[in-house]
């Protein structure tokens, strides 16, 4: 699950909004930052943080969720 996300160090690149496949993440323009939008959506792959150029995003690995599978 995303953790954090650090506005304070985020450049507003919009990296991590391209990367995530949950569409957890979600760039405000007037603050031209990134955001966590919707934290209950993150499936914790860690893509956000792995890309993000100024490191300012972290992922809990935490596994106690459930996965949902596709049919």
């Amino acid at each position: 699950m995303v953790k954090s996300l650090d506005e304070n160090i985020c450049t507003g690149c919009q990296i991590c909004v391209d990367v995530c496949a949950e569409d957890v993440l979600r760039f405000d323009k007037d603050r031209g930052k990134a955001h966590i939008a919707y934290p209950e959506d993150c499936i914790g792959c860690g893509a956000c943080a792995w890309f993000c150029p100024q490191k300012c995003i972290e992922v809990s690995m935490d596994r106690t969720r459930p996965e949902v599978m596709a049919y």
